[in-house]
């Protein structure tokens, strides 16, 4: 019997910054264990995630995605409870949404851009999972990742 549980632990997280950096496009701050830690996102992702936690996203003119898709869940019933940073592998992560609804829950796996953004919108819970952290390097002083590698 395998009592590997322990890697599959949630910790509590949340988003705590935005950083532009011209050699890996932008790297975003995860606050975890009262410790910030950094990673990488793509251009796209960053700006919509930049406008909506910039408070752009509170009155827009034009709906973006994001928004029409937190809409049609809410006419169908359902509200996004919590963000789980959940697997990596190589560069990429793999998270899922949890929707509570009236008559059941439903899971949906997404980027971690698309799961970011969605968290600043609704400004639900969001959590990593213990072997995903273990992954991740902490920001430096500067605020960018003392272990960066090009």
């Amino acid at each position: 019997m395998n009592n590997n549980t322990e890697i599959f632990e949630l910790i509590e997280c949340r988003l705590e910054k935005i950083i532009f950096d011209e050699n890996s496009d932008y790297i975003v701050g995860l606050r975890i264990q009262e410790e910030l830690y950094g990673i990488k996102l793509n251009s796209y992702d960053a700006t919509m995630l930049t406008f909506v936690d910039s408070g752009c996203a509170d009155s827009p003119h034009i709906s973006t995605i994001h928004q029409i898709f937190l809409n049609f869940k809410s006419i169908a019933g359902y509200e996004l409870n919590r963000v789980i940073i959940e697997a990596k592998y190589g560069d990429v992560f793999y998270c899922r949404l949890h929707w509570t609804g009236d008559k059941q829950d439903i899971y949906n796996v997404c980027s971690l851009g698309d799961a970011l953004i969605l968290n600043s919108l609704t400004e639900c819970d969001m959590f990593i999972a213990q072997f995903v952290f273990t992954q991740l390097d902490k920001f430096d002083e500067e605020g960018f990742m003392s272990n960066f590698e090009e």
